[in-house]
Formats: structure tokens, sequence, C-alpha cells
């Protein structure tokens, strides 16, 4: 293996770990503090360190035309303002273990059904079989007739919410990169979600919330800034240059496992068999999604 390779799969490791550590780190943050403040500080200061890290790197953030602004606000609503308050509110009705295995479950699976109607992607048959035994996995997962009560139920159908923003995202963020390049899209997206955000703050418990948050809730808002967002930013794209972007995308399969693995350890969150079982589904039906049909072919020819 050479090094450019093993260097790409440490980067994106260490990426998908710190994409699983949000799941405990955003419960313990909604805990203390408001949804919108928490989300506003993180990506407020994320905003900073990107462009930052875009100096440094010699790739300078390109300032939009004005015809560019309904993709940029398309941008940062989907995947900072909508997203992060499913998110976030999901975290505090139902367990980040839930989280962790329907939003990134599920996202490949709105993606597909989204470009459908807006690019004109047809999805093939095993894609749409794929789907369908995604839904079953999640249906499993927010296992409704085995005494689960309706407050997680909510945060389910939040995390549902959650990952149909981020597939909205992905459609926006398609063009937005192709427009921009990778680094000034996210720090649109960042800066403007955070302008979004603002005027939601003001509600519940407010900017109070943040003034008397344990030093927990601090460090959980830190790592979502720092690693959620821009480590994980970085060492994604620093694993796409290495390696190229399919082959890195194939590293996101692993988000699910380290989120539900880090809410067990951090949060001591109990690993329910439906959770497991239903994660399990899930990602087999976003397996069929993602594999190209010759890949299936041969496997179905296998057995």
């Amino acid at each position: 293996m050479s090094a450019d390779r093993r260097g790409a799969f440490v980067a994106l490791l260490v990426c998908m770990v710190s994409f699983g550590g949000t799941w405990p780190a955003g419960e313990v943050a909604a805990r203390h503090v408001e949804p919108a403040v928490v989300a506003v500080v993180r990506f407020s200061s994320a905003a900073v360190l990107l462009w930052i890290w875009a100096r440094v790197s010699g790739k300078p953030v390109r300032l939009p035309k004005r015809s560019d602004l309904p993709l940029l606000l398309a941008l940062g609503f989907s995947v900072v303002f909508a997203y992060n308050l499913f998110f976030l509110y999901g975290v505090r009705h139902a367990p980040a273990t839930d989280g962790a295995v329907l939003v990134p479950g599920l996202i490949p699976g709105f993606t597909t059904l989204l470009a459908w109607p807006v690019l004109g992607d047809r999805p093939a048959r095993r894609a749409l079989l794929g789907l369908a035994i995604a839904f079953v996995g999640v249906v499993i997962v927010a296992d409704p007739t085995g005494g689960v009560g309706s407050r997680r139920l909510i945060g389910d159908a939040l995390f549902l919410g959650a990952s149909i923003s981020w597939a909205v995202y992905t459609l926006v963020g398609r063009e937005a990169t192709l427009r921009f390049g990778s680094v000034s899209s996210n720090v649109f997206a960042t800066s403007i979600g955070s302008v979004l955000l603002l005027p939601v703050t003001f509600f519940g418990g407010g900017w109070a919330s943040l003034a008397s948050a344990s030093a927990g809730a601090w460090w959980s808002i830190a790592y979502l800034s720092v690693g959620g967002t821009v480590l994980g930013f970085v060492l994604f794209y620093e694993g796409v240059r290495l390696i190229g972007a399919q082959a890195a995308s194939a590293f996101a399969l692993l988000v699910p496992l380290l989120g539900v693995l880090s809410s067990v350890l951090v949060l001591g969150e109990p690993l329910r068999p439906a959770l497991a079982l239903g994660g399990a589904i899930v990602l087999a039906g976003l397996w069929l999604v993602q594999t190209p049909r010759t890949a299936v072919e041969e496997v179905v020819a296998e057995a």
C-alpha cells in the first residue's frame, strides 16, 4: 500500500470518528443549551476557522455574485439551519444512538429519491429495493410496538427531517461546489446558516442558557465546531484528494457504527437489540442503493 493511500485511510478514519462523536456531543450540548444557540456558536466559529484554513492552505474564499445568493441561501438553510434544528432537537427527545443510525443511514436513500424529480436521475430497481429495505430497518430502530414512548418517536421523526435536510444539501451542494469549490462553499454555508439561525436563538432559554451552561456543554460545543465540523471537513477532503471521491465516500458507512459506539461509551446509552438489528438492515439497504449493478449481480450469482 502506497504512503498516500495509507495517509488517506488514516485521515478518513479519524474523520469518521470525528463525525461519529457529534452524536454524544450534540446530546450533551442540547441538554443544557438551546439548540439554535448551540448551532450558531458551532458554525460561526467553524466559519472563521475554515476561512483561516483556506487562507493558510492557499485556497482563498471566492466572493460570490448577487446572482449566487439564492443558491447560497439554499445551502445555508439546508445544511446548517434545518439540519441542525432537526438534529439537536432530535437528541433532546430520542437517544443519540437512534440518530447515529437513522440519519447517516437514510441520507443516501432520500438523496436518491430527491434526485429523481430534481435532476431526472431515475433510480434503478435495486436502489428502490434498497430504500424499501432501509425503511424496514428504520421501523425496527424506532420499535413502535416495543414500549417506546411518544417522546422517542418524536425524536426519531426529527432525525428523519435531519436526513431529508442533508439530502437537499447534497443536491444543492453539488452545484455550489462546482461554482465555488468545496472550501468556499462550506465557508458560505456555515456563515449564512448562522445568520439564519440567529433570530431563533432568542426563543426559549436563549443566550442565557449558554451563560449558565456546564463545562461539559461548552466542551461539547467546542467539539462540534472544531472536531465535528472543521477537522472532519479538512480530513475528508484530504482523503478525497488522495484516493478520489468515490473511495472516500465509502468510509461514510462507518459513521453509524462509530456514532452508536461513541454514544454507548460516552453517554452510557444501552445497545438495544432492535437498534442493532434495525441498524444492520438500514446499512444493508444502503449498500444495495450504492452498489453498482455489476457488483450486485456478482453477489447474486455466487449465492
